[in-house]
């Protein structure tokens, strides 16, 4: 007796489905921790980018972030950045070839005076030494545009302290979203 073995289509088609089945949960969540993944290093590219903005400018010109004020700090930025376009009416707004939006935060001025941000001898990390407050928008204009607060979800907008030689997160959040691994 000649007898084939194999599957029949009941068979393939149930573990298909089953396939099917986990595939649904599981890509959604996938997906998630990969564009939080990509907030994430985006963060840090932004952060270097303006730590390369502030040291270019120390090295070529001998000025620090004490010696920007207002729009002073952003024509840094445009002068030190890759700035695409800028909006005129706020001059503060600056959008770099990468896709990367870079703007006063909410409620702050873009850069203070050189006295509120000259360092502190006994402190040189304080709070008092922070001369500029940014917000980065890691991918422009595309979405979510919701802030980072928190390490479980990280979205595409973070606030950067710009301290008289250096950039910095401006939170504690911010700091676990980026150094943490």
């Amino acid at each position: 007796m000649n007898k084939k073995s194999g599957f029949t289509l009941a068979e393939v088609l149930v573990t298909l489905m089953i396939i099917g089945v986990i595939a649904a949960m599981t890509i959604p969540s996938l997906m998630q921790s990969t564009s939080q993944q990509e907030y994430k290093a985006a963060f840090k590219k932004g952060i270097s980018m303006l730590n390369q903005a502030i040291t270019l400018n120390y090295a070529l010109d001998g000025r620090d972030a004490t010696d920007f004020t207002g729009t002073n700090f952003f024509h840094l930025m445009t002068q030190r950045l890759n700035v695409m376009s800028s909006k005129v009416q706020t001059q503060y707004d600056v959008y770099t070839a990468d896709g990367m939006y870079f703007g006063p935060a909410s409620g702050s001025v873009a850069g203070l005076t050189g006295t509120a941000c000259a360092i502190e001898a006994t402190n040189p990390g304080a709070p008092t030494n922070v001369c500029s407050v940014v917000t980065v928008d890691v991918n422009g204009m595309k979405g979510p545009n919701k802030p980072s607060d928190s390490t479980t979800r990280v979205y595409d907008i973070f606030t950067v302290a710009v301290y008289p030689q250096k950039a910095l997160p401006a939170t504690f959040t911010q700091s676990q979203i980026l150094y943490r691994k």
